[in-house]
């Protein structure tokens, strides 16, 4: 992504958190597959939700938790419940594998049962999806790949496009990759549509860029600053329930807090590709 280019989708970010209507009929169906926490590891992660739930020329059909080892309570459940109550776009979710694939092969049958939904979702919701579907990953490729290793002809004929944000574009480490190595190797050699966002790399090979939060946040409708400050004090639900804190008001010292910050965000031109309103 060109340096010139940020304005204009920082402006497109503003513009899409600002749509809170529920996705239109003729809207692309997707997958999003997310290592997507509450308490966050990374708040970039629900800056992406946000954005993409936006988007009304995307209908997302299915949602996975990609936790790795980390327990199932760990599932940023929160986030989503509050964007389906603002967007009115509940959505199916389930949490994904919890080891490591043990090879490009491996298709995560031995890995305990309730890990197993995961994959489960991707493959249930492909094979009922009456047009191809769109699969964005943020995170590890784990159950994608999995679910590939299982039903390679039913991703073949119904995945229209995979967004992987992941890796180097100059063949440095990266984050997303070793998360699951055997993974990001299986789908980067599986012949699927692959649409790829490396996170690094040289200009303009790269999907990174970042903005201060004031840059955003004070232009958007409450619930979803609300949505965002959630996030960011590591709000436990166990004290203040997701939907309920939609419409606090946000006191000034918090504003003063957050507000000035800076956000690294990686998967904004993919989330605006799939949607068909920019190019990577």
């Amino acid at each position: 992504m060109r340096n010139r280019r940020r304005p204009l989708i920082c402006l497109a970010f503003l513009c899409a958190l600002c749509i809170t209507v529920a996705s239109a009929d003729e809207a692309i169906p997707v997958i999003y597959s997310s290592d997507l926490f509450h308490p966050h590891v990374d708040p970039d992660d629900h800056f992406d939700l946000a954005f993409l739930f936006a988007l009304p020329e995307l209908d997302i059909r299915a949602m996975v938790f990609d936790l790795g080892p980390l327990p199932k309570e760990r599932a940023g459940i929160a986030a989503l419940q509050q964007i389906a109550h603002i967007t009115k776009h509940e959505v199916p979710h389930a949490t994904g594998l919890c080891h490591l694939l043990k090879s490009t092969d491996d298709k995560g049958l031995d890995q305990p049962q309730e890990a197993q939904l995961g994959v489960q979702l991707i493959l249930d919701t492909l094979r009922k999806a009456e047009r191809p579907v769109r699969i964005i990953q943020t995170g590890s490729l784990r159950d994608i790949a999995a679910a590939f290793n299982r039903e390679p002809e039913l991703l073949r004929e119904k995945v229209e496009r995979l967004y992987i944000n992941a890796g180097h574009s100059s063949g440095g480490e990266e984050y997303n990759v070793k998360l699951d190595i055997h993974a990001y190797v299986r789908i980067m050699r599986s012949g699927l549509p692959i649409y790829w966002g490396p996170c690094f790399g040289d200009e303009p090979c790269t999907t990174h860029w970042k903005f201060k939060h004031e840059s955003l946040l004070p232009f958007v409708p409450l619930s979803i600053q609300n949505f965002f400050v959630y996030a960011l004090d590591h709000t436990p639900p166990s004290e203040c329930d997701p939907i309920h804190a939609l419409e606090r008001e946000i006191p000034e010292d918090t504003q003063k807090h957050l507000w000035p910050l800076e956000r690294n965000m990686w998967c904004t031109a993919t989330f605006l590709h799939a949607a068909g309103l920019t190019a990577i």
